[in-house]
């Protein structure tokens, strides 16, 4: 009975490890400005371009980087739930990730991808988010970024005991402004960075 629980056991952690993990592509010249550096294994629904001067406190009016303009409401108007701006509307040359509700009229998500691009400090070390998908970092095992469905994910490469391995966590934006962020993860933890 042990060896079978033990069997099930490392068949459960072997398959979390291919959900979590993720491959990271080689760069060319070509795809060096690509922010998609990671491989999920759920599709990802993030539109991304910029705000439009029609943005107010109930619209958003979102221009697509294929030139398309979306006029969303920022509360769902049958459910009344209010839709996530992560970051703050600053310029409308601003990139911004969004997301949107089934019914394609409401702004799920909307996170400032140029004020998350930034130098991030911590008591554990410095992370410098590029706006081309890395990360360069000192003390912190960081090394790409992206932001996918509304959550950010953050990739790194770990030495195990059969080699390096690459890694991919989830989090969540929890607050972005121009001097701080706050991130958490899947466990509820919150990690707090300055740019001062």
């Amino acid at each position: 009975m042990k060896k079978h629980t033990l069997f099930l056991y490392a068949c459960v952690c072997a398959c979390t490890m291919l959900v979590l993990t993720g491959c990271k592509r080689e760069q060319t010249a070509e795809s060096a400005t690509d922010s998609d550096t990671l491989v999920s294994v759920v599709n990802d629904s993030t539109l991304w371009g910029h705000l439009g001067i029609d943005t107010g406190m109930s619209a958003l009016e979102f221009i697509t980087d294929e030139g398309d303009t979306l006029e969303l409401y920022r509360t769902d108007p049958y459910s009344g739930q209010d839709g996530i701006l992560t970051g703050e509307i600053r310029n409308f040359t601003d990139r911004f990730a969004v997301t949107i509700s089934n019914d394609g009229e409401t702004m799920r998500t909307a996170i400032n991808a140029t004020q998350l691009a930034n130098t991030w400090k911590t008591d554990k070390g410095t992370i410098d988010i590029h706006e081309n998908g890395t990360i360069s970092s000192e003390g912190l095992p960081y090394d790409g970024w992206k932001l996918w469905n509304g959550h950010i994910l953050l990739s790194s490469q770990q030495q195990q005991e059969y080699g390096i391995i690459n890694r991919v966590d989830t989090m969540d934006i929890m607050l972005l402004s121009n001097d701080s962020l706050v991130i958490r993860n899947p466990f509820g933890q919150t990690t707090s960075y300055s740019n001062k």
